[in-house]
């Protein structure tokens, strides 16, 4: 069948690389604008793993659409307000959220651990129909022809293949996908580690307690905590200036390093450290933007397409966004517009957005790990900000609405 005839709604099928939290919700997009498909991971098993993370009203407005605001209600936190602190605890701001925030962007702040998103969206993704998820399955290679594209895949039984209509890469930073498509490969290291640690309530201190999002800005550090899985444990990610690079997100952290790091900080955020029975590090790594994402019937969400910074916490939802969107243009190819096409204006359209996600990002990191008389004037700032300041300041990222037509 020629590229620009596409095939009948019911007979369109997507082949996504990667069941992590991006794949799964495309996954669910898709299946909503008509298509079938088939989620094939590498690993054996899915395991929820990872940090907490926040979901930003643009996030959470295409979940609830998908009708999922009631699975969050016993697993997400809803923060009240945000605390900025300096690194010795004296608060600089007090950014409000809670109802304000959801009133004034017709969605919700949500604080989740990544497990339990994933969750959440692999249970959705096993009861949906025309949804297949396949374990194990590692891409090794790919083929397209004008008619369809192939992965082909090492499995326990040997190679597999599967034939779709378009392969979607969303196999996270360092996606096998991007190389067999053409594009570049790694991301760029950015000399920063992230550590998290996860402590059972009981034993975190009271005030980390709170529906808060805390974030503690110091010299070539910073940290951030909240609480997730309904309040029973708090999340915290310290995120230092280091050299240190290897692939994967669960490296185990030596907690002595952070104890040095940490001395001169405030008694809270040494207490704080001190209570994580546990640390893993990984890597940050950033991508200068593309012209593309697309080739032919390939192209790529999340990571893989875009590996950001999470200075300004949206590498989750900037994924999501990418799902709602590559599913809204895919939607419409139904109605005589090519798969081409429709490819062509998701690129046009979720690349100039996640480039500014990924400068503000960067801009961001910048300010939080200043030192010096920078810190001083950066601290004097803050404080002279009205309460709403930070909510306006980035209502381009929490207003916007990635299925609308320039999503």
């Amino acid at each position: 069948m020629p590229e620009d005839q596409p095939a009948p709604e019911a007979s369109r099928h997507a082949l996504i690389v990667g069941a992590g939290i991006g794949g799964l919700a495309t996954a669910l997009f898709l299946v909503r604008a008509g298509w079938r498909v088939t989620l094939a991971e590498r690993e054996a098993a899915l395991h929820e793993v990872g940090a907490g993370l926040q979901l930003s009203p643009n996030a959470t407005r295409l979940l609830a659409r998908l009708g999922m605001m009631a699975d969050f209600t016993d697993l997400a936190v809803r923060p009240q307000e945000m605390v900025v602190r300096r690194h010795d605890g004296q608060v600089l701001a007090r950014p409000v959220l809670g109802k304000p925030a959801e009133q004034r962007f017709g969605a919700p702040f949500l604080v989740i651990h990544r497990g339990d998103l994933q969750k959440v969206l692999r249970q959705r993704a096993e009861k949906a129909p025309g949804i297949e998820i396949r374990l194990g399955h590692r891409i090794t290679d790919l083929r397209e022809t004008d008619s369809e594209v192939t992965g082909i895949f090492d499995t326990a039984s040997g190679e597999q293949r599967i034939n779709a209509d378009l392969l979607i890469g969303a196999d996270g930073l360092w996606s096998r996908v991007r190389p067999l498509s053409g594009l570049p490969q790694p991301s760029q290291p950015q000399e920063k580690t992230a550590w998290r640690g996860l402590i059972p309530r009981e034993a975190a201190p009271i005030f980390a307690r709170e529906a808060k999002v805390n974030l503690w800005l110091g010299p070539n550090a910073h940290l951030v905590h909240y609480p997730v899985s309904g309040g029973e444990a708090v999340n915290v990610v310290a995120i230092i200036d280091e050299t240190w690079l290897e692939e994967g997100w669960n490296a185990p952290g030596d907690p002595d390093v952070l104890s040095r790091l940490f001395t001169n900080w405030g008694a809270d955020a040494r207490d704080l450290v001190a209570a994580s029975p546990g640390w893993n590090r990984w890597a940050l790594l950033d991508r200068a933007p593309e012209s593309r994402w697309s080739r032919g019937r390939i192209t790529l969400i999340g990571d893989a397409a875009h590996a950001m910074l999470p200075f300004l916490a949206q590498g989750a939802s900037q994924a999501i966004e990418d799902g709602a969107s590559l599913a809204a243009h895919l939607g419409a190819a139904g109605s005589g517009s090519s798969l081409t096409q429709a490819l062509q204006l998701y690129d046009r359209a979720r690349i100039a957005r996640t480039a500014r996600v990924q400068s503000g990002a960067r801009r961001q990191g910048r300010i939080f790990h200043l030192s010096g008389p920078l810190a001083l004037a950066r601290d004097m700032a803050l404080r002279l900000l009205p309460r709403n300041a930070a909510l306006e300041r980035f209502a381009w990222i929490y207003g916007h609405d990635a299925e609308s037509p320039r999503g």
